[in-house]
């Protein structure tokens, strides 16, 4: 059981769940009456980039060798450097030591920025007398930024390009190696302030820069275009959004582009196995 709150609930919400601040604790804390333990936990995730509401895994756990004999709830927090956060609640249940669930993160107000995960409250539900409980934990860094990640579509697997200021005037072109073809195909949709997409239709028989279905491998490559500067290293990103609403961000770097650079650099390969429902893809940077 989980719910996700937001800053302007915490007064209201740490009369149940304290978390390990100083204001916090003398908010809340019977200091003077009962022992105060600080529990310092480990938080864990595989995601390494995510946008502003993406839901990102991670399991949270106790300290080694700590347990309880009911169920208590963990807070974890996303924060970034200007306060902005999003707080989810987590059960670990009786005897459990962990708990691996979905958080949605806070991202972030420019391109390029990180926000930090950790666990930062606990409440039982059974309270063992003579003792209050904070907790804390290691933060995590996660790579984040301000590209806004496409809505889901059924039946498509969504592949979009975006970076910094996406003029006309200070653009890439996209071009992509499909498995049916021997030439590259240019990537024709561009649209100022989104960035390049393509889509990968689970089936059909369409194959061209703004839709592919075949199996196999694709290759992804960014040629500069259009640049403001003659030769700059330039950030990008790329957002991955499945059919069922699962995405994946790769973060990278293009350098030295120079204006209408003719050269190509392979950055995504994405492998396509089956067909229809049975579709399977595979995402690699490069």
């Amino acid at each position: 059981m989980k719910k996700y709150t937001n800053i302007f609930l915490f007064f209201f919400l740490s009369l149940a769940i304290v978390s390990c601040t100083t204001e916090d604790k003398f908010n809340a804390s019977p200091v003077g009456k009962q022992q105060i333990v600080t529990l310092t936990g480990t938080i864990t995730t595989p995601v390494v980039n995510a946008l502003t509401d993406q839901d990102i895994e991670f399991t949270a756990t106790l300290p080694d060798g700590k347990t309880f004999t009911d169920t208590v709830s963990v807070e974890i927090t996303t924060l970034r450097p200007d306060g902005g956060r999003t707080r989810g609640y987590y059960d670990i249940m009786p005897g459990q030591t962990s708990v691996t669930d979905k958080i949605s993160a806070v991202g972030g107000l420019v391109y390029n920025t990180t926000f930090e995960l950790s666990m930062t409250a606990i409440n039982l539900q059974t309270v063992e007398p003579g003792i209050h409980y904070l907790m804390n934990s290691n933060k995590v860094s996660v790579n984040t930024g301000n590209t806004r990640i496409p809505e889901a579509e059924s039946g498509n697997v969504i592949v979009r390009f975006a970076w910094e200021n996406m003029k006309t005037v200070n653009r890439f072109k996209c071009w992509i190696k499909m498995p049916t073809s021997a030439n590259d195909i240019e990537a024709a949709t561009f649209a100022e302030n989104v960035g390049i997409t393509h889509k990968m239709k689970l089936s059909g028989n369409s194959n061209n820069g703004n839709i592919s279905t075949s199996e196999g491998e694709y290759f992804f490559k960014l040629q500069s275009f259009r640049q403001l500067v003659p030769s700059e290293d330039k950030k990008y990103r790329i957002i991955i959004v499945f059919p069922n609403g699962d995405v994946t961000v790769y973060n990278g770097v293009f350098e030295n582009c120079t204006l209408g650079d003719p050269l190509k650099n392979d950055v995504l390969k994405i492998t396509k196995v089956g067909m229809g429902d049975n579709a399977v893809y595979t995402s690699e940077q490069l």
